[in-house]
């Protein structure tokens, strides 16, 4: 078999995957946006001795944003007698941790949880503030969300009616979305997960994953599970697949949205979805064949973790359409092989087919996006902007969450990348 018919092959099945995988995205799509039309009311429960004891828990390095989100949470309308702040400090800059400092000195109701470096990353952090923590709950935010007055009262909703229930899961509601073209990149991968794929999986599976912030965590089963992994870039989806592995069930409130930013910078948004890939990687690395291989675990769970990770696997077959597409293209109009050179009919006319080809498989991640974008309400004066971020940024940032996805394969260490933050300017200007 010679050199282009090998290339020729592979680039033909990686073809038909990301076909497969593209027709699977406009059913789930189609799904989410009839869920879309069946909003429900926001539910809340009236008798307050319901109420679970929750501990907020707000890890941050060098970043003042979190003294924005701790002040929503003294605004939460929750019994104060069950309800503990955390803000877990790792900040390298002693100026911020003074101005931290000066903010819980100002409100004796938030507490200061360091450990003098930031070993481990984020779960590094939580794990030192999961022994101080006093709830039964924990709730998860990173520094850079706003929840609502209520948001508390209406996410402990789900694990008060099934306190069997691993936690519950929020949606997320990007602010910075029309900044420029790298935050609706960003928000269109974002919306993807929280208006199509976690709605699709909590109508057809009654299961969820763990998003990183905004979310509801029960204390106990964490501990069980020996806390989060550290250094894990990804904690969330790596304790969602223990913790589903487990026998247990997330909850995922979608109706109930809480507000964060997107990376403003190409630069950091290629460097987020690269340290995403490479988490998620890892962690179905760690837990995917346990989960997968289960005779306990039902199928629809099985099929909830493989929908999660769809988007990478639909990225990858991508990018190996688009680099055995152009070797396809090398080899034919060259005549890489002698035996093929004469018989070789491969020209740029096909090329551009075939290209063409490959941009209609993209459209259903496209379409999930479009969609998504509407179902949040950001209107159509946003969809040509969207449709350019995609077939620009979007797909040097499918490179870098190829990176991302070998670097984990391999086996070889990533570092935690600092993003730029909004909420840091505001909150050192207050």
């Amino acid at each position: 078999m010679g050199f282009h018919t090998v290339v020729k092959t592979i680039f033909e099945i990686a073809l038909m995957g990301a076909f497969v995988l593209s027709l699977g995205y406009f059913i789930v799509t189609a799904v989410a946006l009839g869920l879309a039309r069946l909003r429900n009311k926001p539910e809340i429960i009236a008798d307050e001795s319901l109420y679970p004891t929750v501990t907020v828990q707000i890890p941050t390095y060098n970043e003042l944003a979190a003294l924005n989100c701790a002040a929503r949470c003294l605004d939460f309308d929750y019994p104060a007698e069950k309800l503990q702040i955390m803000i877990g400090d790792d900040s390298n800059q002693p100026e911020l941790s003074a101005k931290i400092d000066a903010f819980a000195a100002a409100n004796p109701r938030v507490e200061i949880s360091r450990r003098g470096e930031n070993v481990g990353f984020k779960p590094g952090n939580l794990n030192v503030m999961l022994p101080k923590a006093k709830g039964d709950y924990l709730l998860i935010l990173d520094s850079d969300f706003l929840p609502k007055r209520d948001f508390l009262k209406r996410l402990v909703v789900p694990v008060i009616k099934d306190p069997t229930l691993a936690g519950a899961q929020a949606a997320w509601r990007i602010l910075n979305v029309h900044d420029n073209h790298s935050t609706l990149m960003g928000t269109g991968i974002v919306n993807i997960i929280h208006s199509v794929i976690l709605p699709f999986l909590k109508a057809a599976t009654n299961q969820c994953v763990f998003c990183g912030s905004g979310e509801l965590v029960k204390k106990s089963y964490l501990l069980e599970q020996g806390g989060w992994t550290m250094g894990a870039l990804t904690e969330d989806v790596d304790y969602s697949l223990r913790v589903i592995t487990a026998g247990k069930r997330i909850a995922y409130v979608g109706d109930l949205r809480i507000r964060c930013e997107v990376p403003y910078t190409p630069g950091d948004l290629f460097r987020q979805q690269m340290r995403w890939a490479y988490g998620v990687m890892r962690a179905f690395m760690a837990h995917g064949k346990k989960l997968f291989l289960s005779r306990t675990i039902q199928k629809r769970t099985k099929f909830a973790a493989f929908l999660f990770s769809s988007g990478y696997v639909m990225i990858t077959l991508l990018l190996l359409t688009t680099i055995f597409g152009l070797l396809n293209l090398v080899a034919g109009f060259f005549g890489v092989d002698p035996a093929e050179a004469q018989s070789s009919s491969y020209t740029v006319g096909h090329f551009v087919y075939d290209t063409a080809v490959n941009l209609l498989l993209t459209c259903g991640m496209i379409i999930s996006s479009i969609a998504a974008g509407f179902i949040n309400g950001f209107g159509i004066r946003s969809l040509g902007k969207l449709i350019v971020a995609s077939f620009t940024i979007g797909v040097i940032c499918m490179f870098f969450v190829g990176r991302g996805l070998i670097t984990a394969s391999l086996g070889l260490p990533m570092k935690w990348f600092m993003l730029k933050k909004a909420g840091n300017d505001s909150a050192a200007q207050a």
